[in-house]
């Protein structure tokens, strides 16, 4: 009998020591830095940010750049807290990478590097709200106001996540403490051989989410080389000084038939009265038509959803809400995204709203602002053969005779949502088209500029300054200064 009860007490120490082996290396854990970083705007400062963590019980950091100290790691609170050196005469760095290694209660261990630098080139936004802020600044940390949505909208902002960016890192170190966002670009060149440093152009859009994780708002990040509101970027019409390139591109093409020139002068498109941009095609002749790639804040694809106008899509909270849904038009309400009725007053004629897309002290212009172009007659007049390749056309003004560059980038039709630059019509083939919206109510529809290229004949070309469109249809928006 001392036997068996001697051989059982082994069979039962050996099934518990395989079992906490199993436990132990079955457990879960994991340790997050969403911002991936921590920056600040001069030696000697103290930075903060939050961590995510799961079953880890303590965080040392296991490597320091020279001269920054590690002040706080707060289990509680989930933050870590570091200061800058002061001065840097003994080798101390600007900016490097800490290791921090995370604990769990079994003795696991998870590491992962942070970001820390120095930057003292600051853009800031917090006392300009609006639903988009440009960044054209290298080696530059930007600041806006997360608590506040459109103009004046107050929000219960817990934190800001990348929704989706069109060149992954187009955006770092996303982070937001004591009611402000920041963000930083970096310098960047074309070529290594460049003397200037610039930045990454591209667009992004960054969300606001609640303490229970919803999404409450949306910002257009627009980051080019080309400052958009720099006298020499703008132009005057009837009076209205208007943006020179389209809302979230990099240029005017200026009839350049450079195919990288071309798509970089496109820009975005919007849904008549919502305030989120939608990404253009992957090249500028919208070869297979496919939507321009987007990734989302841990690098992941982020796609666009074309949904149908219901009752309960069909709303502004739930366009609001869902920023990466384009809402098809809904036929019974004269193809509007929204499902039932008008809104007229999402953009406005003489003031910005809480929709609007545009930069602060920007708005969507009314139509009036195109009254006064058509179409430049040697433009007119030109070989289509030769006109085609510029994927634009110059327009005149008839009151001041000055010609001006529009791209013609298409639109997202108000059917499917889908991109569409062609129009097949055997009797009128038009090889391309453009739009660009305005403020201005039509009934139903809205108004757009619009113009196209005939292939048949010269005088099929088409211009409208004020040109019905469904609501549903997405086209580029050319900003107008308040």
């Amino acid at each position: 009998m001392k036997n068996i009860f001697s051989t059982f007490a082994v069979i039962l120490t050996l099934l518990t020591s395989l079992t906490l082996g199993s436990c132990s290396k079955s457990e879960e854990y994991s340790l997050n830095v969403p911002a991936k970083g921590i920056i600040v705007t001069k030696p000697g400062d103290s930075g903060t940010t939050s961590f995510d963590s799961s079953n880890i019980t303590s965080i040392t950091a296991t490597s320091v750049p020279s001269g920054w100290t590690v002040n706080n790691i707060d289990m509680y609170n989930s933050t870590i807290t570091v200061t800058a050196p002061s001065s840097f005469d003994n080798d101390e760095e600007q900016n490097g990478t800490i290791t921090l290694k995370g604990y769990t209660p079994t003795g696991n261990t998870k590491s992962i590097d942070i970001y820390v630098a120095i930057v003292e080139n600051i853009v800031d936004y917090y006392a300009s709200p609006a639903n988009c802020y440009v960044a054209t600044k290298p080696d530059t940390r930007y600041i806006f106001n997360p608590m506040i949505g459109g103009c004046a909208t107050p929000l219960q902002t817990a934190k800001v996540q990348i929704i989706w960016e069109t060149t992954e890192k187009l955006i770092q170190y996303l982070d937001m403490r004591d009611g402000k966002a920041s963000f930083y670009i970096a310098g960047y060149k074309e070529d290594e051989d460049a003397e200037d440093v610039g930045v990454k152009a591209g667009n992004a859009l960054v969300g606001g989410y609640d303490e229970s994780g919803n999404l409450i708002w949306s910002w257009h990040i627009w980051v080019t080389n080309n400052d958009p509101v720099a006298t020499e970027n703008t132009i005057t019409l009837n009076g209205e000084t208007l943006m020179n390139f389209n809302l979230g591109a990099e240029c005017n093409s200026n009839g350049s038939t450079d195919g990288t020139t071309i798509f970089n002068s496109y820009g975005l498109y919007y849904q008549w009265g919502r305030k989120d941009p939608f990404v253009g095609p992957t090249t500028y002749d919208f070869d297979l038509n496919d939507d321009h790639t987007m990734t989302n804040y841990n690098g992941s694809y982020a796609y666009i959803n074309y949904v149908e106008s219901t009752s309960s899509e069909g709303t502004l909270q739930w366009a609001s809400d869902n920023p990466l849904s384009i809402i098809k038009g809904y036929k019974e309400n004269d193809y509007d995204w929204m499902y039932n009725g008008h809104d007229n007053t999402l953009w406005s004629t003489t003031t910005k709203t809480e929709n609007d897309p545009c930069p602060a002290g920007w708005r969507v212009p009314d139509a009036s602002v195109y009254a006064n172009l058509t179409i430049a007659t040697a433009y007119d007049e030109m070989a289509w053969e030769t006109l085609q390749p510029q994927y634009g056309i110059m327009l005149t003004d008839t009151e001041t005779a000055a010609e001006y560059f529009f791209t013609a980038q298409g639109r997202r039709n108000y059917l499917d949502c889908r991109l569409d630059i062609i129009n097949d019509d055997e009797v009128c083939p038009i090889p391309w088209s453009g739009y660009y919206w305005t403020a201005t109510t039509d009934g139903g529809d809205a108004s757009a500029m619009y113009f196209d290229l005939n292939t048949t004949t010269r005088t099929w070309n088409g211009f409208d300054a004020k040109r019905a469109m469904h609501r549903a249809n997405a086209l580029p928006v050319r900003c107008v200064k308040e």
